[in-house]
């Protein structure tokens, strides 16, 4: 399987939600469960696939870690 990372516009909120959750937590959880709904609603018709799924998961939990080195270097 390969997984595409950064494919779409939609990739560039992805990153910018990672790095906003550093400081609004609560955009971890409300994130997660989107993509967990999304994913299971489009899967059953077919119009997403795994490796999407990973890839937008990737994308978040890049932001999120340059933003928490980011940090941590301050």
């Amino acid at each position: 399987m390969r997984v595409e990372v950064f494919d779409d516009y939609q990739s560039i909120g992805h990153f910018l939600l990672g790095v906003s959750s550093v400081f609004i937590p609560q955009i971890f959880y409300f994130f997660l469960a989107y993509e967990l709904i999304e994913f299971c609603l489009k899967k059953g018709k077919k119009r997403e696939k795994a490796r999407n799924f990973i890839g937008d998961l990737l994308e978040f939990f890049m932001g999120l870690g340059i933003a928490c080195l980011s940090l941590s270097i301050m």
